[in-house]
């Protein structure tokens, strides 16, 4: 369960206290972890505890510390536990404990699907669906999310200009929206595209 990370750390996203490139893992903290996702320039970790942190790039408030502050080292994010996150390139998602979603940081592109364009600087509720899984892109231009509710059907939400969605439009959208009628077991967000494994 102890975190390694290595490559690029310009902001901080390795979460080891400085902006040195690292060649090689490098042990992060004494803390044991349960899932990590890698944005594309920041942090997010659910430890074993089932806590949130965040770390790295926090210039779109991706962080969710109520911030626009980078952070060297894994940070606190709230009170509440967590079971899935998912980062993208200056946003971030969660699924808290109880199946409900919560999006924060850039919204741009409609990418938090709270139907605006506000930024939030704290995670932030969308919807009433529960969930099982997210997926958000971190390619500048074409960021979108995809989700799978608890009930298997597949969500999307954000840019669509390249057909992304798998609803046979174009149509960007600024809140969730159902994509036919099949159950989904899992996804994943590429830049303009996804790839999903069905149910």
């Amino acid at each position: 369960g102890r975190l390694f990370a290595w490559g690029n750390n310009g902001n901080g996203q390795l979460g080891d206290g400085i902006t040195t490139q690292r060649l090689v893992p490098t042990l992060i903290g004494t803390d044991t972890w349960k899932m990590i996702a890698a944005g594309a320039g920041h942090s997010l970790g659910i430890r074993s505890d089932g806590r949130l942190f965040a770390w790295g790039d926090n210039g779109g408030g991706q962080l969710g510390d109520g911030t626009t502050t980078d952070k060297l080292v894994p940070t606190l994010i709230g009170t509440d536990t967590w079971r899935y996150i998912s980062a993208g390139l200056s946003h971030s998602f969660a699924i808290r404990s109880d199946g409900r979603l919560f999006a924060w940081g850039d919204n741009s592109f409609n990418q938090l699907g709270d139907g605006t364009t506000t930024q939030r600087l704290v995670p932030t509720l969308i919807g009433t669906d529960t969930w099982k899984m997210i997926n958000t892109s971190d390619e500048f231009g074409t960021v979108f999310t995809m989700g799978i509710r608890t009930d298997g059907r597949l969500l999307a939400w954000g840019r669509n200009g390249s057909g992304q969605f798998g609803n046979g439009t174009f149509t960007d959208s600024a809140i969730p929206i159902l994509i036919g009628i099949n159950t989904w077991d899992s996804i994943e967000a590429g830049a303009a595209f996804v790839t999903a494994l069905q149910g």
